[in-house]
């Protein structure tokens, strides 16, 4: 897949909206940003959820250290 600077917009814009949203509203992320990345981009749902797997483990990991 290559990304052209439409594309990178998009998603840096998806994820403003995503991040905005979860602050505003208290839910995660994800349930905006999976499908938008699984019918906007076309990819699979394991390709569109594996994004969050790395992302949730830093403040999990953070936590648990406490």
């Amino acid at each position: 897949m290559q990304f052209t600077i439409w594309t990178v917009l998009g998603l840096l814009l998806l994820g403003v909206a995503a991040g905005s949203l979860s602050g505003l509203v208290g839910i995660g992320g994800g349930i905006v940003i999976v499908p938008a990345l699984m019918f906007g981009l076309a990819l699979s749902q394991h390709a569109a959820q594996a994004p969050s797997l790395p992302v949730l483990s830093l403040p999990v990991v953070g936590l648990g250290a406490l």
